[in-house]
């Protein structure tokens, strides 16, 4: 009798215990899953924040020129051009701001489906470049090619959008007469065989304590700059979201002799 109490006594107490642990042990997924619901709703109130901000700017600059133009300035035609211009190129910020949101959210959802194809990247790089020809021409820049990469399996229209963010970048923020440079090239990482894309410009660059930010939404290393040359503050958050959505990543850095570099990494094969 007493050895069958012992032993019930003996199991009471390591379920006791085992029941203690699991306890804790869900207490604490409970404790982390709680910390990424708060950090998830702090980034959706910051993003609410940050767009009702950047569509504000536009909007309330609008409104004001709208204004002056019905208060009289229409009667001056000189004025009333200046305003009307005004007009356009803050419409055409909100177009871009709109676009990119919606270009952002669809690359955050979990479900998307990327349409996947071989991808001849030498003729898929030369129709970026002759896309950009004009707008490179008129501050007398240059995009040069060298690439090594024969073909790539990824989303056309996704890799399109990447490279054209980058390049834009580089073209907006580079003097007169810059050289942009787009190479492309094969390299190891972890044993797996990687299309290693650079974007590599002569302008300003960004400074060392803004880099490990610049892939964030609405991030901008010089907001004055930024909104001058025309940026949404999405566009390397969307390269980031594009080559992630593809299994590889991207990461930018200072040149040695100024300017700077972005790298993309999109695995070679995709089953």
């Amino acid at each position: 009798m007493i050895i069958a109490l012992v032993l019930v006594l003996a199991l009471s107490v390591f379920f006791a215990v085992i029941f203690y642990k699991r306890t804790k042990q869900m207490e604490s997924e409970l404790g982390l899953l709680k910390m990424k619901i708060l950090e998830l709703s702090r980034k959706r109130t910051d993003f609410v924040a940050n767009v009702s901000h950047e569509l504000k700017t536009p909007l309330t600059s609008i409104q004001g020129f709208a204004e002056t133009l019905k208060n009289g300035a229409l009667q001056d035609s000189q004025k009333a051009n200046q305003f009307l211009d005004k007009i356009l190129d803050h419409t055409q910020r909100l177009d871009r701001l709109i676009h990119d949101i919606l270009d952002l959210s669809r690359l955050e959802a979990t479900d998307q489906h990327l349409a996947f194809e071989e991808i001849p990247m030498n003729e898929f790089l030369r129709g970026i470049r002759d896309f950009f020809i004009l707008r490179l021409e008129e501050k007398s820049q240059s995009l040069v090619i060298d690439n090594e990469v024969e073909e790539l399996k990824a989303d056309r229209h996704l890799l399109e959008q990447a490279f054209s963010n980058l390049i834009a970048n580089a073209h907006r923020y580079c003097p007169e007469g810059a050289i942009i440079e787009v190479k492309g090239f094969y390299d190891q990482e972890g044993g797996e065989r990687l299309a290693i894309f650079e974007v590599i410009d002569n302008g300003p660059g960004i400074s060392a304590s803004d880099l490990p930010r610049i892939f964030e939404r609405f991030y901008r290393a010089d907001k004055s700059r930024n909104r001058a040359f025309g940026g949404t503050g999405l566009g390397l958050a969307i390269v980031k979201h594009i080559t992630m959505s593809h299994g590889g990543g991207v990461a930018a850095s200072n040149n040695a002799n100024g300017g700077m570099r972005f790298q993309m990494r999109f695995p070679e094969v995709r089953n």
